[in-house]
């Protein structure tokens, strides 16, 4: 019987700043980033917060908002540190865990009664702690699985404790707003609004051909959703690594051979990533050259690498710094490592940020998984494979 917790800390940029820069308390302040060309507020401070800033406004209306409005500039190492203490608590409760780094973490409690007593006890425990080493006030709600979890901690945050208990999930979601569903994106919801559905139980009334007339394809699974229905697991990352790695019939050096041979690894290895929802922060190039000399190089990137393009990018730029003897290579291999899950929900209806380059990887991932790794791809590997390459594995 599985027992569910989520963890949902509001403005968690902010309080991490707060945390390293005590000077930020009690005053108005955005962290700002770049989003579609312009700046935007990927956070804002309690106290902006107050005076009507919102988050992700354009960075120049919060400054009409705010004229004295300072612009924090974002911290990965602060984020890093804070989830840091954040997993170090949550570690010595939760044997499985699942955080986006953003403030958003799943904890799997299931069989942890006899040890740490009924959930909501467990989860309490936890804010306490997290609260006492870090002053973060965490909204957190227990249950029987992550979507119910994550609108419960939706309807009571910035702070406090919700239990949802086992069997009336269906009756808790009955009246709650729809848009409290997660995956909900926003072409999804105007579809939505014309139906004059307002709360989470007119979905959960839908019979399966209502359901399919209405919204398609995925309208059985957003029906179930408001029912409460949900079996994706906490995905904890771990140490795994993800490693592709492609053999030369015989030792190359020609430029378009092993650049196409770097491409088709970082292909299969984004393809295994993303299937399991996750995205990397480090990447690692392998490479043994004809007389047996291996040379490795490695990356932690900032952000994380989720599209083929952003990880053939690193592995080219990794190839460049490390390839610098005039010998031929015999293998190459690419390893992705430090995952994360993806920053929306495994049973997605729609992306919430929709871009040319996560769409047009989601098509060509679609079609690879269904007919075969390697049914899809770019030029450059066409052009190798006719010069000298083995197929990467």
């Amino acid at each position: 019987m599985r027992t569910i917790a989520h963890l949902n800390i509001i403005g968690f940029r902010a309080a991490a700043a707060e945390l390293f820069d005590s000077s930020l308390r009690g005053r108005p302040y955005v962290i700002a980033g770049r989003a579609g060309g312009q700046a935007v507020a990927w956070d804002v401070s309690p106290a902006a917060l107050k005076e009507g800033v919102k988050y992700g406004a354009p960075l120049s209306a919060a400054q009409r908002i705010v004229k004295e409005l300072m612009v924090v500039p974002p911290d990965p190492g602060a984020y890093s540190k804070v989830n840091s203490l954040l997993e170090d608590v949550i570690s010595r409760y939760a044997p499985v865990w699942q955080n986006d780094g953003a403030g958003n973490i799943y904890l799997d409690l299931t069989g942890t009664r006899r040890i740490f007593g009924p959930a909501s006890d467990c989860v309490c425990h936890i804010q306490n702690e997290i609260l006492d080493k870090t002053k973060i006030e965490a909204a957190a709600a227990a249950g029987t699985n992550k979507l119910v979890c994550k609108v419960a901690s939706r309807t009571i945050r910035p702070e406090g404790l919700i239990e949802v208990r086992r069997g009336e999930e269906a009756a808790f979601l009955s009246h709650q707003d729809i848009a409290l569903l997660p995956g909900l994106g926003s072409s999804l919801m105007k579809t939505i609004r014309v139906t004059g559905f307002r709360e989470a139980g007119e979905l959960a009334a839908l019979s399966d051909s209502e359901a399919l007339s209405l919204f398609g394809k995925k309208g059985i699974l957003l029906r179930d959703s408001a029912r409460g229905i949900d079996d994706s697991p906490v995905a904890s990352a771990g140490n795994r690594v993800i490693e592709s790695r492609a053999d030369f019939s015989q030792d190359a050096i020609d430029e378009t051979v092993i650049k196409g041979a770097i491409t088709s690894v970082c292909g299969n290895a984004g393809l295994q990533m993303r299937r399991d929802k996750l995205g990397a922060s480090a990447v690692k190039l392998s490479v043994i050259y004809a007389d047996a000399v291996k040379a490795d190089i490695s990356e932690k990137k900032k952000n994380l690498l989720v599209t083929d393009k952003d990880i053939i990018t690193a592995a080219f730029g990794l190839y460049q710094k490390s390839v610098i003897r005039r010998v031929r290579i015999r293998s190459i291999s690419v390893s992705l490592e430090d995952f994360s899950p993806l920053g929306y929900e495994p049973d997605l209806f729609e992306l919430e940020t929709d871009t040319k380059s996560r769409k047009l990887q989601e098509a060509a991932d679609k079609i690879q998984l269904r007919y075969g790794a390697g049914k899809v791809t770019r030029g450059i590997v066409l052009a190798a494979s006719k010069k000298d390459f083995a197929y990467a594995y």
